[in-house]
């Protein structure tokens, strides 16, 4: 009997991704923490302080 390579590398592919995001998953429920969003970035104005890092922007 001949397996088809391709859709073996398929199923695997999407079972690696599968269980990395679980994975992930799990670490938060775990942590019992809120996602945190990036440093400021874009939405902070001039003068306002980071809630994440506490980095004022210039």
């Amino acid at each position: 009997m001949e397996y088809d390579t391709t859709m073996t590398n398929a199923i695997l592919a999407v079972i690696v991704v599968a269980l990395s995001i679980c994975g992930m998953a799990i670490g938060l429920i775990v942590k019992n923490k809120p996602l945190s969003p990036s440093c400021g970035g874009v939405y902070l104005s001039k003068g306002q302080t980071c809630q994440v890092c506490g980095k004022v922007k210039d």
